[in-house]
């Protein structure tokens, strides 16, 4: 059976298993070995998704060995998104590195800084479907707030707000478990355990609000108390925002789609 290739943010890990937790019997897992999925793999045993994990130079081994459709995921660090370049090098090398032995490529990312864009069109020499997430319109979603949204339309009006000169800091579940991390890589604060500091951080960057995107996912079981924590944190109101995993949903099984009916109508001319 075919085999597709996730090269994904961290960012990502809840719509991961949401994904997997839906998939069907057919259907295989096998995890990059590295230092990035000690949590994905806590919330994959709870809810009891098999998973195999390899290393990379193990990759070529393990594809081809069965029937089911193969899913091989690389999760990388938060660290990338601090540094649009790098990020942009990462990807690509990690893509570069076996692309090639895969039937199809989803990279679990947007724009991030707009050194994504051009992406597929790179990647277009390896004869396989590339992709990156993109909304129903066909538009490479900015980053993984706007994901969590469900299209580009959603997530600027939410940004504009009701109040003009009114920031508001996005908080995804994955996002409110780990803000401590990722306001430093924003570059927002040296020591976000300073809350006199932050406070001022946020009121001199203009944020007044801090939004709550519920995607509906309950893979971080503390996501409602996180935000509200935060908010009384750094004196910000609280906006609730309805998210969904629409468009990881869509972007997956189209690219699922797209690479097995390409394999079935290879095997049908195989046999002619």
């Amino acid at each position: 059976m075919p085999s597709l290739y996730l090269v994904s943010c961290r960012i990502f890990e809840d719509e991961l298993v949401h994904i997997f937790e839906e998939e069907d019997a057919n259907s295989r897992l096998i995890m990059i070995e590295n230092e990035n999925i000690e949590v994905i793999k806590e919330k994959l045993n709870d809810v009891s998704i098999e998973y195999e994990v390899i290393s990379l130079n193990d990759v070529p081994s393990k594809l081809g060995q069965t029937d089911d459709f193969v899913v091989v995921l690389n999760i990388l660090e938060f660290a990338l998104d601090a540094d649009p370049q790098l990020l942009k090098e990462k990807v690509y090398r990690t893509i570069e590195e076996n692309g090639e032995l895969f039937d199809g490529i989803l990279v679990f990312y947007g724009l991030c800084g707009n050194v994504l864009g051009s992406l597929e069109k790179d990647f277009s020499y390896l004869g396989v479907p590339v992709r990156i997430l993109r909304d129903i319109h066909g538009n490479i979603v900015d980053d993984c707030i706007c994901a969590a949204f469900g299209n580009r339309e959603a997530y600027v009006e939410a940004m504009k707000g009701e109040n003009k000169g009114e920031g508001t800091y996005f908080l995804t579940p994955m996002q409110a478990a780990n803000w401590r991390e990722m306001l430093v890589l924003a570059k927002l604060a040296p020591d976000p355990d300073n809350t006199e500091m932050m406070k001022m951080v946020f009121d001199y960057s203009g944020y007044k609000n801090v939004g709550k995107v519920d995607t509906g996912l309950y893979y971080e079981k503390e996501f409602h108390e996180i935000v509200d924590e935060f908010a009384t944190l750094f004196d910000l109101e609280k906006k609730l925002f309805t998210g969904c995993t629409k468009i990881v949903d869509e972007n997956y099984h189209s690219i699922k789609k797209e690479i097995t009916n390409g394999y079935s109508i290879e095997r049908v001319a195989n046999k002619d």
